[in-house]
């Protein structure tokens, strides 16, 4: 009986595995059948997991490689653009690379799109433009090297998600450009201003990065910014004025622009005494700056002087201001006071200046003090042709009368001008005047203007003032200064002892000291 049932197991077993090879070998219908009845069950599970995996792999199909009416591609991966607009400001010749990151590395199909100005140039990796300056990187970032002006402007990298996600970035390349002025004027059209007007400059510039601009006259800085407003103008306002803008690009630009201030003649003498000597020759100068332009002359006694080539020679200078008399091989009625005469229709004006053969003291030009010598440093100039013989100084304390008369040491002359240096010792503190003069073969000069100085024990007086103290008693004080805080009682208190029985100590001897005080009296 037991081998009886071990066979028919056997023969059922190997029934359903040659069943099995049959289903998939197409075997005919009965034998189908046949297994169907016996496991018709399983086989009927086996075809729906089958089913189920067929069904599976259908849409994934579908989801990953159907594109979509726009050309882009479902994705399971989320996507987040994380570059930023940026803006580049770059030259011609350079090379500028825009970036287009996305926040997941595995998404590789992502489609970006590149554009400029509105323009696709890019769609993922076709160039569209087929432009040899413009290179996609494998990160989605755009090369661009900038050939020419066409290549700046605005460039937008899209990403293609889906119909309705579609994140971009916009960056920006801007040329570089040099400062420019494109514009300078004034508030008035003619630039002529009245006294106590209010003139206002403006200088327009362009240029990227923006020019900074500074204003000048004579070289000297006055003020930054487009606009300069001089609110009362005076006379001493006109002239030319320099709007300068630069942006560290190539050159910085310039320009000038000339403002007038009606007023009559002003004149400027810088030397109104001229040394010079027989046959020698000279030369007188003013300056004379008016508007509208004025008419100068030169006089002598009331006289008008003309050009007298060789002999008298009149010139201009420095856009017509400067006005200089030019006497040669000078005789003795050469010298003397000559005048120099101005006039517009606004008035006249006349300065003087005078052509002599003494020696002419120039102002002083240093006052040096020495503290710790209390000594004071007088130096000056004296201009003559002639060899100079004695100088003379003379000094005095403010509000006295009597002048203090010294002569100091004459030494050669560079170009017939002397310099003098002397000093004076031991001065008393106050403030002090002094004046010089010089003599040639001629005579002795004019003395010069007084001059102020301070003597220099002026600053040592403040030290008298204060109390004296004893070297010891200093040292005893500068030594404790030395001693911490926390350790000073410890010092000044001796081993063993208070604080409080040094004070019982000390009164004690000083109530024995009056005690023997008393008995002596």
């Amino acid at each position: 009986m037991k081998l009886f049932v071990i066979g028919c197991f056997v023969v059922l077993m190997v029934e359903g595995v040659f069943g099995k090879g049959v289903l998939k070998r197409d075997v005919n219908e009965k034998a189908l059948k046949k297994d169907e009845d016996v496991y018709g069950e399983l086989n009927e599970q086996d075809t729906d997991l089958q089913k189920d995996q067929e069904d599976y792999y259908d849409e994934a199909e579908v989801s990953d490689n159907q594109p979509l009416d726009n050309g882009a591609r479902r994705t399971s991966v989320k996507l987040d653009l994380l570059s930023k607009p940026e803006t580049f400001v770059q030259m011609i010749g350079e090379t500028v690379r825009l970036p287009c990151s996305v926040s997941s590395k595995d998404a590789l199909e992502v489609i970006r799109v590149w554009s400029k100005n509105s323009n696709p140039i890019f769609q993922g990796d076709i160039n569209i433009k087929n432009k040899h300056n413009y290179l996609l990187l494998p990160n989605g970032t755009l090369q661009v090297v900038l050939e020419d002006a066409e290549d700046f402007g605005t460039y937008s990298c899209t990403l293609l998600l889906s119909d309705s996600e579609r994140p971009e970035v916009e960056h920006k390349i801007i040329q570089k450009t040099s400062a420019n002025i494109t514009a300078l004027y004034s508030n008035n059209k003619m630039n002529v201003f009245e006294t106590d007007d209010s003139a206002t400059l403006t200088c327009e510039v362009t240029g990227y990065p923006r020019p900074t601009v500074s204003w000048y006259k004579d070289n000297d800085k006055l003020a930054d910014g487009e606009s300069l407003t001089i609110q009362r103008v005076k006379p001493k306002h006109a002239g030319a004025y320099r709007c300068f803008a630069d942006n560290k690009i190539g050159k910085p630009a310039h320009q000038h622009i000339n403002i007038y201030v009606n007023h009559k003649p002003l004149i400027q003498v810088d030397k109104y005494i001229v040394n010079s000597d027989h046959e020698s020759d000279a030369e007188l100068i003013c300056d004379v700056s008016a508007y509208p332009a004025a008419t100068v002359n030169w006089q002598k006694d009331g006289e008008t002087i003309v050009s007298n080539e060789p002999k008298i020679k009149l010139e201009r200078r420095r856009n017509n201001e400067r006005n200089v008399l030019i006497i040669k091989d000078l005789n003795e009625k050469d010298f003397g006071k000559y005048s120099c005469v101005a006039w517009n229709s606004l008035g006249k004006e006349t300065k003087d200046v005078n052509l002599v053969k003494t020696p002419v003291v120039r102002k002083f030009e240093k006052n040096q003090s020495n503290e710790s010598t209390k000594d004071v440093i007088l130096q000056w100039k004296v201009e003559s042709k002639q060899p100079i013989s004695m100088h003379e100084l003379q000094y005095r304390k403010q509000g006295e009368t009597n002048w203090k008369t010294i002569s100091p040491d004459v030494t050669d002359a560079e170009n017939d001008v002397y310099l003098i240096k002397h000093t004076l010792k031991n001065l008393e503190p106050g403030l002090y005047e002094t004046r010089a003069r010089s003599k040639n073969g001629h005579g002795w000069s004019e003395y010069s203007k007084t001059v102020p100085f301070e003597g220099v024990l002026a600053k040592h007086g403040a030290h008298h003032s204060k109390p004296k103290h004893n070297k010891k008693e200093n040292r005893l004080q500068e030594s404790s200064l030395d001693i911490p805080a926390q350790h000073r009682s410890e010092e000044l208190v001796p081993v063993g002892e208070s604080t409080s029985s040094s004070t019982s100590l000390t009164s004690s001897l000083i109530l024995v000291l009056l005690t023997v005080l008393t008995l002596r009296q």
